[in-house]
């Protein structure tokens, strides 16, 4: 089977539609049950829909904003992913926002994981939106080929919303991670990528060993619930 993409000509035209599904998204759960949560990916492909996405007419003191994974960095630091979800989305009128972040003080990120499971779990149950990345070699979220914990941290009965893991071969190895689960239970995703090298990765993915391409276990959970937008 295909796999089911929405190709966009140009990366703004993507953004902007990535940020009208995360708002509607949003906005449909405020109405529903009067709370709405959201989980976003660092890096530079987000930055345009944050920045969309923060301008959005909806009640944002009523949303609350959390991270799909995070370099263990305080948020002063260039590598932060706090840093720039501050930088570009908690702005405008998503500065009303509420904001939990997965980096805390202190040198040990194994034991903040089981803080930022407390904190993380009430809104990872059903979370109204999630937006996903992905790198080249296939990883979203903290889900790198080839580390220790994968298989551990993706699996289905994982009772821990947030991890703690070790990238292989990354600048910044010790990380926080949203855990399998707590990405897949969300009623509604977006995997933004761009560019020929990502599209040939994602094409790739449906016949990949989710062990050698994590992404596939994002694709692979969320089903239908997962948009796959993509430009040049």
């Amino acid at each position: 089977m295909p796999l089911a993409l929405s190709a966009f000509g140009t990366r703004e035209e993507a953004s902007k539609a990535v940020a009208a599904m995360a708002a509607e998204a949003l906005a449909r759960d405020i109405a529903e049950q009067r709370r709405a949560d959201l989980f976003v990916s660092g890096g530079s492909t987000p930055e345009a829909s944050f920045r969309y996405l923060s301008r959005a007419a909806i009640e944002w003191e009523r949303v609350t904003v959390g991270l799909v994974d995070e370099r263990w960095v305080p948020p002063d630091h260039a590598d932060s992913n706090e840093r720039l979800v501050r930088a570009h989305l908690l702005r405008e009128k998503a500065g009303a926002a509420g904001f939990i972040p997965l980096w805390t003080p202190g040198d040990d990120h194994l034991r903040a994981a089981d803080d930022r499971c407390l904190a993380y779990g009430p809104h990872c149950d059903s979370a109204s939106f999630v937006l996903l990345g992905m790198g080249a070699d296939g990883h979203t979220a903290s889900w790198f080929p080839e580390m220790d914990s994968l298989a551990l941290v993706t699996a289905a009965d994982q009772p821990c919303p947030v991890a703690a893991v070790v990238a292989p071969g990354a600048r910044t190895p010790r990380r926080l991670t949203l855990t399998g689960p707590a990405v897949c239970r969300a009623k509604s995703a977006v995997l933004l990528a761009f560019g020929s090298e990502k599209r040939t990765k994602l094409e790739a993915a449906r016949h990949a060993d989710p062990l050698n391409c994590p992404v596939r276990f994002a694709i692979d959970g969320l089903g239908h619930r997962l948009n796959i937008v993509w430009a040049p």
